[in-house]
């Protein structure tokens, strides 16, 4: 990151850990069989995780009513996210100058009282870190970082990561012997990795979110 990004994240965090200091929110325990409305927020930069999170949607619509909001960290949205039903992005065109996110779809977005809030994102990205800090909801859950102050459930994917390098150790050598080039191998290695961690992350939400005793 270059120093002036590092400056400008420096003064956003600042101004967020203000703004949510001020905030007034009952945590309320929900778990899956009992919301009524499930936000959904994640890092859409790697066209990999939309399949992921679609069917993961298609899950929770079963039962509760699902918004979808995806932050693609790029000055354009890429032509593949376009009018894609029920899902919602945002850029960094639709940010400000300290990474702010100040779109139309986003502010609906943080503004809604949902019974749970789940942060898919893989990575720390100070843009959904806003959205997240902000939100009204209820419940809030998303991966296990060590200073987060802002999620009310987390999970622990790095007790994992042996296991899961292990499978994807197994997977990248069935691929690997059908591609050659080293560039390829990378992107693939790239979104294995991805596909393994998020899914991980999908199953323990969805095995604690269905644990959890209801307020």
């Amino acid at each position: 990151m270059k120093l002036a990004e590092k400056i400008k994240t420096k003064i956003g965090v600042r101004i967020l850990e203000k703004k949510s200091g001020n905030q007034k929110r009952i945590v309320t325990i929900c778990n899956i069989q009992h919301a009524k409305s499930i936000g959904l927020i994640y890092n859409a930069t790697e066209f990999v995780s939309f399949e992921i999170i679609k069917d993961f949607a298609k899950k929770l619509s079963q039962h509760s009513n699902v918004s979808i909001l995806g932050y693609v960290n790029s000055k354009k949205l890429i032509d593949h996210y376009l009018y894609r039903k029920g899902f919602d992005f945002f850029s960094r065109n639709d940010l400000n100058w300290y990474y702010k996110p100040v779109s139309e779809v986003t502010d609906v977005f943080v503004k809604k009282e949902f019974d749970i809030l789940i942060d898919l994102s893989l990575e720390k990205y100070y843009p959904i870190q806003y959205i997240v800090a902000l939100s009204p909801a209820k419940f809030k859950v998303g991966i296990f970082s060590q200073n987060e102050k802002h999620l009310d459930l987390m999970i622990d994917i790095e007790k994992e990561n042996e296991q899961m390098k292990k499978v994807h150790e197994e997977i990248l050598k069935d691929r690997k012997k059908k591609i050659s080039s080293n560039e390829i191998e990378q992107a693939v290695e790239k979104k294995t990795q991805t596909e393994l961690q998020l899914s991980f992350l999908i199953n323990q939400i969805m095995h604690y979110l269905t644990i959890l005793k209801k307020n």
